[in-house]
């Protein structure tokens, strides 16, 4: 009985070790159904098929896939197949993976993917296959298109956003109020939030004092700034007030706090790769005297 009982199992093992002496490595065919799911913050959402075959004869299983995504040689977004998916016996499957592309790392590429409809990222990564007592490795090395214009002018106008990017830093004035006009000497820093140079190509500002409709003066940027990446610049600016639309709208409480609120709306026109956006500006400007 012992004899026959190890017979059997001699048998067994044999017949498996042929079996897996002959298993094959699955392969990697193709990368397919590639889509944007969403553009979230600051990261884009990618979904795709990762198509693999199965040579074997029996099921194998896919415990580990995971993914690097570059452009131009940049390391930008990764993706990870997290639970076991069952190959079944000579067949093909397509597996979903969902992917993570990183719009900060993508803002120096920005210009160019902007001029683009489908830009090309590399995928490199590796899959795990266990096969009985067997494991292998799925190596994989693809490309894949992409337009990711929407994602990124979305993510440009989150940057460029109200009081994050014009800012008044320094006045100085004559007194107020008095018979002739008045001349505010300001000065504007302009602050690029992204590690791309753009172009402030037109600035625009009206004065206003306090909550009034009517503007009291207006001030216009006479040429096109070049704004450094991650970096901002003074802006001078000189504007004249008519004192005599100062005292139109004039208020008492002004001489008893001796001062003068102005509220500063405005808008900029910004030039990213062939793209034109426009800035709102909002600030306050109190003015002593």
């Amino acid at each position: 009985m012992k004899i026959t009982t190890k017979i059997k199992a001699t048998v067994l093992f044999a017949v498996l070790s042929v079996i897996i002496s002959c298993a094959k490595r699955p392969e990697f065919v193709a990368i397919d159904n590639i889509a944007i799911l969403n553009s979230k913050n600051d990261t884009l959402m990618v979904g795709m098929d990762y198509i693999v075959y199965n040579p074997n004869n029996v099921r194998t299983k896919l415990r580990q896939s995971s993914m690097e995504i570059y452009y131009r040689d940049s390391l930008v977004g990764n993706g990870f197949l997290k639970e076991q998916i069952a190959l079944n016996a000579n067949d093909t499957i397509g597996i979903p993976v969902s992917c993570k592309i990183s719009l900060k790392r993508l803002s120096t590429f920005y210009p160019e993917l902007l001029t683009s409809d489908s830009s090309t990222f590399e995928l490199k990564g590796n899959g795990k296959v266990s096969f009985m007592l067997n494991s292998f490795s799925i190596g994989l090395d693809d490309q894949i298109h992409l337009n990711t214009k929407e994602a990124i002018l979305t993510q440009i106008e989150q940057n460029l956003d109200y009081g994050k990017n014009f800012k008044l830093r320094s006045i100085s004035s004559d007194k107020l109020p008095s018979l002739r006009k008045t001349q505010l000497r300001l000065e504007m820093e302009a602050i690029n939030q992204m590690p791309i140079a753009y172009q402030i190509d037109s600035l625009e500002l009206g004065f206003y004092l306090d909550k009034a409709k009517e503007s009291v003066a207006h001030w216009t940027l006479e040429e096109p700034y070049d704004q450094k990446p991650m970096g901002s610049q003074i802006i001078p600016l000189q504007v004249t007030l008519n004192n005599l639309d100062l005292l139109k709208q004039m208020k008492f409480s002004w001489l008893t706090d001796q001062k003068v609120n102005f509220v500063i709306l405005g808008e900029a026109q910004v030039l990213i790769g062939g793209y034109r956006f426009n800035v709102p500006i909002e600030d306050l400007l109190e003015i002593n005297f």
